[in-house]
């Protein structure tokens, strides 16, 4: 697996992509590789979307938690190392 990192998004963007997974009940993550999956032809858009099955069986992640976690992931990639950078 490869990992890739977005900089400069707009604040509208991320807005958008933080709305969605909120609503779909999934990691920013996630969402944002479902998007990609589905507007390059990967994927049909009709997997579970986290509402389904998977959802009821293990539970959504309430708003409140939701929040929390994205301050702590914002401030975590905010803050760069410099030794890891060279």
């Amino acid at each position: 697996m490869s990992s890739i990192t977005l900089h400069d998004l707009d604040d509208s963007l991320y807005a958008a992509l933080k709305k969605k997974a909120r609503k779909e009940g999934c990691s920013m993550n996630r969402t944002i590789k479902r998007i990609l999956e589905e507007s390059l032809g990967l994927k049909n858009g009709s997997e579970d979307r986290g509402n389904g099955v998977y959802a009821k069986l293990c539970g959504a992640m309430p708003a409140e938690e939701a929040d929390r976690m994205d301050r702590f992931e914002q401030e975590e990639l905010e803050t760069i190392d410099g030794e890891e950078w060279l």
